[in-house]
């Protein structure tokens, strides 16, 4: 199925939310991507993060910055977020949030690119979705007392997979709120810090 050409990708939203905290040139957010490890759950190969962003400027949602501001990136094209980009990055996170395939949540997605949002919105989606979970975890739970010994070996196995997996998204989304919640200085982890120099003061592994 061909791609809808004004949906926007994982790897657009990703390249939105962390130029939201700061302008950067290409492999600069390659560089940024790769500490949050998110080749754990989205592709970052090379030509999928310079298509996105040759996507995103002609989309409108980035631009490149002046000149004088990009003169201490040695000649690499440095994008910043537009009006337009910001607008976008919160519509999208939103839908992440409203999404209405309710056994599925991109909570990775979301997260990447929450201090975008506020910070009462963003605990609100995430309690939100653990009372869909629990509901949820208490009708798979009401199923399987029901069905009993009706089921085969492979549709019992099969429930206590759901079961199982439902009590841990469950206590995740809770945790994942609180925590939030308790978040001081709402905002990007990084702050304003570029992520070169973060790497080099902290010699954190990006992979």
């Amino acid at each position: 199925m061909a791609r809808n050409p004004e949906a926007t990708s994982r790897i657009e939203i990703l390249c939105l939310s962390t130029l939201a905290r700061i302008p950067m040139h290409g492999y600069e957010l390659k560089t940024e991507l790769r500490y949050r490890h998110v080749k754990w759950w989205a592709k970052l190969e090379h030509g999928h993060l310079y298509a996105a962003l040759a996507r995103l400027e002609k989309r409108g949602d980035i631009r490149p910055v002046a000149r004088a501001r990009a003169a201490e990136s040695r000649g690499r094209r440095v994008y910043q977020l537009t009006r337009q980009g910001r607008r976008r990055i919160e519509r999208e996170l939103e839908n992440l949030a409203q999404a209405p395939d309710e056994t599925y949540f991109d909570i990775d997605l979301f997260l990447a690119g929450a201090f975008v949002l506020p910070q009462a919105r963003v605990v609100e989606v995430l309690l939100e979705r653990g009372r869909t979970l629990r509901h949820q975890l208490e009708e798979a739970n009401e199923l399987r007392r029901a069905m009993g010994e009706l089921v085969p070996t492979a549709g019992r196995l099969i429930m206590e997979h759901r079961v199982a997996h439902l009590e841990l998204e469950v206590a995740f989304a809770e945790r994942a709120a609180k925590e939030m919640k308790a978040l001081r200085g709402w905002g990007p982890f990084l702050g304003r810090e570029r992520i070169g120099e973060f790497v080099a003061r902290t010699r954190v592994p990006l992979e």
